[in-house]
C-alpha cells in the first residue's frame, strides 16, 4: 500500500492508533516515523539507555520520566527481592553515580553507599522517582521516607503512577506522613488541587474510627491558624459517623475525643460558624443542641430564626426532650432569638409540653418566600462538599457530587419558589453581574425539581463544578451539556476528566448519570480528553465503530487510520464523527467535500478557502451573516454545504448559537476589507458572543465594540478565550490585540458607562499611560471623533470625591497610581503622594514621587482647599513618608497643613523648577 510518509504523531491518533488491527497497523507503520511508532521500543533504543554514560539522565528533572519498559524490567530481575541493594542503589542514584546502568547494578549488588548518609533527605527531583515505582512493596516505604520533607505530597502523586504511593503512604498511620500529604504547614486553606481531593479520599474512604479522629482534630498540628480545612459538610459527616467507603457500618464507630467533640465537653478544633450553621438539623442530636445552644447564647447570626425552630423540633423529635426544655427555659431571655415569634413559639412549647407550636412557628415563617429562598441558598451552599462558586467542587469524585446533590435535594425543611428564582435571573442588574448572580443560586441545579428554563439560565457555556451536581444526577441534561458545551475551554477538559476517572469508579449501589462512553459519544474536541479515558473503552468504541461502517478488511481499516491522522490536529468533533470522516477521508475524498466546515476552517481551511468563499458569499453582509450564525449554531456539513446554505433562497434558519470552536470567527476573517461592521450588525446578541470568545481578528474585533452592546463590552474584557487548534501548546497572551485594537477602540467609543468600567478594571494598574487615560476620562476629553465633552458616569467620582480621613472607607484601588500626582482632583493627588515602594532588605519602603512632583501634588491639594488631606499625609510619614533625606520638605508640607496656605509650596515648586 503505497501512502505519503506521516512526519509528526500527535497524541490523540497515537491513543487510538493503539487499538487498530495487527495487519492495519503494519500497513500504517511505514507511513509514521520509525521512533513514534506504536509497540515496543527498538533494540537499538534498549540498548542506548542501558548503556548511558550516567545512569538515570533519560529522567533528570522530570519526575515522571521512566527508562524504557525493557530497561525497567532488566533492573527488577538483577535486584529482585535484595532491600539493601534496592536502598544502595537509591542512594547510589541520588546522589549522582556516573557511571552506566550495569556498572550502578553491579555497586548496588555489592551493597556499596559511597560513604552516603542514610539518614540524609533525598530530593525527590534527582532520578530516583522510577526506581520507587517499580522497587518491592517491602522496600517502597522505606525508599519513600527518604525524600525531603517539602516533596513528599508532591511527588506522591506525580502523574498516574502515583496512586498507589499515596494510599501506601495513608495506609502507614504514621501521623507525621499524613501531615506532610496534607500539607498542612500551609496556613489555613482547604482543597487546592486533584492532589489535595485524592489524598483526602484516601483517608475518608478508611473509615476508620482513629483516621476520622487524626482529620477531626490532628491536622493542625497544635496550630489552628494552620491547619487543612476539610469542607464543614466533610466535617459534619465525620462527626455524624458517616461511612465515605462500600461497605462500612452507619454510623461508624467514634473514638471517645470525637464523642466529646460532639457532646462539648473538648476543645474547639473542628468548630466554626460555618460548621455549626449546618448542625441544626444534624442526625446526631448532640450537634443539633451545641447549634442551638450557641445559637440562643449570643450569636443570633449563626441561625436563622426558622433554623432555630427545626433544631428544636429535631431534638424533640430525637428524645432528647429534657436537654431541649433546659434550653426553652433559657429562651425568654436569651440575646441570640431575634424573632420574637421565635420566642413565643419556645414559650408556648414550654408551657403545652408540645412540639406542635414549633412546627406552627416554622410553617407561618416558610411563607417569607424571598427570606425563605435566600437562607436555603446559604444552607445548600454549605452542604456541598466546598464553597459554591469554588473550582474545588470538580476535585471531587463523581459519587460524592452525587451524595451532596441528593443530601441538598433531600432537604425537607425548604422549598423553593421557582417563580421567584425566574423573577431574579430576569432582573436587568443580573445580567450585569451574571457571574455572581449564577453562582448565588445555581446549587438549586442539584433539585430534582428544577424546572429546564431554571436549570438553562443557570448552566455556564463553561461547565464547572457547581453545573457537576446537575449534570451527575440527570442524564438527559448531561448529555445535553456535553453535545453543547466545548471541552476546549479552559476548565472544561478537566470537568470531562472528572467524569471520566469518577464515571469509570461509581459508588456501590449507584449508578451514574453519563459513562465514559458517553462522554466519548458527546464531547467535543476530543483532544485531551483521551488521557483519562479508560483503555478498554477506547477499544470498544473503534471496534463498534468498525463493525457498524462495514469495515471488515485490513486496507481499508489502515485507509481510516491514514484518514484519521489529517484530522486529529484540528478536528472539534466527538469521536464518532471523527471516525466517520475519517474513513470518508480515507477513501480518497476530497478534505473541502468530506471535513465539516467547522473543522475545515479552523484546519487547513483559510489558505485553501479563501476564494471559494468570498465567489459564493460575495460583497453582500445577508450571506456572510447567515454563514456566521449558521456555525455558530453548529452547522455540521461541509463548507460547500454550509455556502449553498447561506446564499439560499429562502435561507436555512439557524439554531442558538453554541460556544463550539472558532469556525464562526475564522469565516469571518475571510470576509472583504470594511464588511465586518455590517456582517456583526446582522448578527444577534449569542452569535456575536460566539465571535467574541473566538476571533482572533483584529477587523471583527473593532466590528463587535463598535456594534455598542453592552453584553459584548462584557464579554470583550471578561470572557475566557477559546483556544483553537492552530494556537501553539503554550500560546502568547492574548495581550498584544487586547492592548493595541480592543481597548483603544473600546475608548473610542466614548461611553461613560463603559469609560467608568475601563477606568475602575483596566486602567487599576500603576502605570503612567493608564494615570493619563483616567485623568482624561475625568476631564471629559474624548478619544473618539466625537468633538463634544465626554459626561463622566457619576459613579465614578462618588469612588473618591467625599471621601476624608475621618470616613474609614478604604479607597479604590484604581485611585492609586502614583503618576496621578498631576491630577487635578486633590484626592487622587494625595492617593499619589503615598504610594510607597515596598521595602527590600536593604532599602526602606520610600515614595514612588521625587521631590518636584511631590511638591506639585501637594499644591494640587492645597489650592483646592484640602488640608485635611494634607494633615493626614503628615500623619502617616511615620510609615508612608520616610523623607529622611529632605527634613525640610516634611517639614514645609506640615507648615503648609497648619498654616492653610500654598504660598511655600509654589514657591519651593517655582525654585525647584528653574
Amino acid at each position: 500500500m503505497s501512502t505519503p510518509e506521516v512526519h509528526a504523531v500527535d497524541s490523540t491518533f497515537r491513543r487510538l492508533f493503539a487499538h487498530a488491527g495487527t495487519d492495519a497497523a503494519a500497513l500504517v507503520a511505514p507511513a509514521l516515523p520509525a521512533q513514534q511508532a506504536p509497540g515496543a521500543a527498538t533494540a537499538e533504543a534498549v540498548e542506548e539507555q542501558w548503556r548511558a554514560p550516567r545512569a538515570g539522565d533519560f529522567a533528570r528533572g522530570v519526575w515522571t520520566s521512566s527508562p524504557l519498559p525493557e530497561v525497567q524490567r532488566r533492573f527488577q530481575t538483577r535486584l529482585g527481592d535484595d532491600e539493601r541493594a534496592w536502598q544502595s542503589a537509591f542512594e547510589l542514584l541520588a546522589y549522582g553515580f556516573k557511571g552506566d546502568m550495569p556498572a550502578l547494578l553491579d555497586a548496588a549488588e555489592r551493597h556499596e553507599t559511597a560513604g552516603r548518609d542514610p539518614d540524609r533527605p533525598v530530593d525527590p527531583s534527582t532520578p530516583v522517582s522510577w526506581m520507587i515505582r517499580i522497587a518491592p512493596e517491602a522496600v517502597r516505604l522505606p525508599l519513600l521516607r527518604r525524600l525531603a520533607e517539602g516533596q513528599l505530597r508532591t511527588f506522591a502523586f506525580a502523574g498516574m503512577p502515583g496512586a498507589p504511593l499515596a494510599q501506601a503512604l495513608v495506609d502507614t498511620r504514621d501521623r507525621s506522613v499524613w501531615r506532610r500529604l496534607l500539607g498542612s504547614s500551609y496556613e489555613g486553606r482547604g482543597r487546592w488541587d486533584d492532589k489535595d481531593a485524592v489524598f483526602e479520599r484516601l483517608f475518608l474512604t478508611q473509615d476508620d474510627p482513629e483516621v476520622n479522629e487524626w482529620l477531626l482534630t490532628g491536622l493542625d498540628g497544635g496550630v489552628p491558624h494552620r491547619r487543612y480545612r476539610l469542607a464543614p459538610s466533610t466535617r459534619l459527616a465525620l462527626l455524624e459517623g458517616r461511612p465515605f467507603g462500600a461497605g462500612a457500618a452507619d454510623p461508624l464507630p467514634r473514638t471517645p475525643a470525637v464523642h466529646a467533640l460532639i457532646d462539648g465537653a473538648a476543645g474547639p478544633a473542628p468548630w466554626e460558624p460555618d460548621l455549626l450553621r449546618i448542625c441544626y438539623d444534624s442526625r446526631e442530636p448532640g450537634l443539633a443542641a451545641r447549634a442551638l445552644r450557641a445559637s440562643l447564647d449570643g450569636d443570633g447570626e449563626l441561625l436563622t430564626p426558622y433554623q432555630q425552630l427545626i433544631a428544636a423540633i429535631r431534638l424533640w423529635g430525637s428524645g432528647r426532650t429534657g436537654e431541649l426544655r433546659t434550653l426553652l427555659e433559657r429562651a425568654s431571655e436569651a440575646p441570640g432569638i431575634r424573632d420574637p415569634r421565635v420566642r413565643q413559639a419556645f414559650g408556648a412549647a414550654r408551657t403545652a409540653g408540645s412540639v406542635q407550636p414549633l412546627y406552627d412557628a416554622a410553617s407561618a415563617l416558610r411563607e417569607d418566600a424571598d427570606a425563605h429562598l435566600d437562607e436555603a441558598l446559604a444552607v445548600w451552599g454549605l452542604r456541598l462538599p466546598a464553597a459554591a462558586g469554588s473550582r474545588a467542587l470538580g476535585y471531587y469524585g463523581q459519587a460524592e457530587l452525587a451524595a451532596a446533590s441528593r443530601a441538598v435535594t433531600g432537604d425537607r425543611w425548604y422549598r423553593v419558589d421557582w417563580d421567584l428564582v425566574r423573577g431574579r435571573l430576569a432582573d436587568p442588574e443580573a445580567r450585569h453581574h451574571r457571574q455572581r448572580t449564577r453562582e448565588r443560586h445555581a446549587v438549586l441545579l442539584a433539585r430534582a425539581d428544577c424546572p429546564p428554563d431554571v436549570a438553562a439560565a443557570l448552566t455556564h457555556p463553561l461547565p464547572g463544578g457547581l453545573d457537576l451536581l446537575r449534570l451527575y444526577a440527570d442524564r438527559d441534561t448531561a448529555v445535553a451539556a456535553l453535545t453543547r458545551a466545548n471541552a476546549g475551554l479552559p476548565g472544561s477538559r478537566w470537568y470531562c476528566g472528572t467524569v471520566l476517572v469518577s464515571a469509570a469508579r461509581p459508588a456501590p449501589g449507584w449508578e451514574p448519570a453519563v459513562t465514559p462512553e458517553d462522554v466519548l459519544r458527546h464531547a467535543h474536541p476530543l483532544q485531551g480528553l483521551l488521557h483519562d479515558v479508560p483503555e478498554d473503552t477506547i477499544a470498544r468504541a473503534v471496534a463498534e465503530f468498525l463493525v457498524q461502517e462495514g469495515i471488515d478488511t485490513p486496507l481499508a481499516e489502515a485507509r481510516m487510520w491514514l484518514g484519521l491522522r489529517r484530522l486529529t490536529p484540528y478536528f472539534a468533533g466527538p469521536l464518532p464523527r471523527l471516525l466517520r470522516t475519517a474513513a470518508r477521508l480515507g477513501d480518497d475524498g476530497s478534505p473541502l467535500d468530506v471535513v465539516p466546515a467547522a473543522d475545515f476552517l479552523v484546519g487547513p481551511g483559510p489558505e485553501e478557502a479563501v476564494g471559494l468563499v468570498r465567489d459564493r458569499l460575495g460583497a453582500a453582509p445577508g450571506p456572510w451573516a447567515r454563514a456566521v450564525r449558521l456555525l455558530a449554531a453548529g452547522f455540521d456539513g461541509t463548507l460547500p454545504e454550509l455556502l449553498g446554505a447561506a446564499c439560499a433562497e429562502p435561507p436555512a434558519e439557524p439554531g442558538p448559537a453554541r460556544l463550539l470552536q472558532g469556525a464562526a470567527a475564522a469565516l469571518l476573517a475571510l470576509a472583504p476589507a470594511g464588511l465586518a461592521d455590517a456582517v456583526v450588525g446582522r448578527l444577534d446578541v449569542p452569535t456575536r458572543l460566539v465571535l467574541v470568545r473566538t476571533t482572533r481578528d483584529p477587523g471583527t474585533l473593532r466590528a463587535l465594540v463598535r456594534g455598542r452592546e453592552r453584553l459584548v463590552w462584557d464579554a470583550l474584557l471578561d470572557g475566557p478565550r477559546v483556544p483553537l487548534p492552530s494556537d501553539p501548546p503554550y500560546p502568547l497572551p492574548y495581550g498584544r490585540l487586547r492592548d493595541e485594537v480592543l481597548i483603544p477602540e473600546l475608548l473610542a467609543q466614548d461611553d461613560p458607562w463603559l469609560n467608568a468600567r475601563l477606568v475602575r478594571e483596566e486602567f487599576a494598574l500603576d502605570h503612567e499611560d493608564n494615570a493619563a487615560r483616567i485623568s482624561a476620562v475625568l476631564a471629559g476629553r474624548p478619544f473618539g471623533p466625537a468633538r463634544q465633552p465626554v459626561p463622566v458616569l457619576p459613579g465614578l467620582y462618588a469612588d473618591f470625591a467625599d471621601w476624608t480621613p475621618d470616613s474609614g472607607a478604604e479607597l479604590p484601588r484604581w485611585t492609586r497610581n502614583p503618576y496621578l500626582y498631576t491630577s487635578p482632583e486633590p484626592v487622587l493627588a494625595m492617593q499619589a503622594l503615598m504610594a510607597v515602594r515596598k521595602p527590600d532588605r536593604v532599602d526602606p519602603p520610600m515614595t514612588r514621587l521625587d521631590v518636584p512632583q511631590s511638591l506639585a501634588a501637594t499644591s494640587t491639594i492645597a489650592h483646592a482647599g484640602r488640608y485635611d488631606l494634607l494633615e493626614y499625609v503628615a500623619a502617616h510619614w511615620h510609615v508612608r513618608y520616610p523623607y529622611g533625606q529632605h527634613q525640610e520638605v516634611r517639614d514645609l508640607f506640615a507648615r503648609a497643613a497648619r498654616l492653610r496656605s500654598a504660598e511655600e509650596l509654589d514657591e519651593e515648586l517655582t525654585s525647584r523648577s528653574a
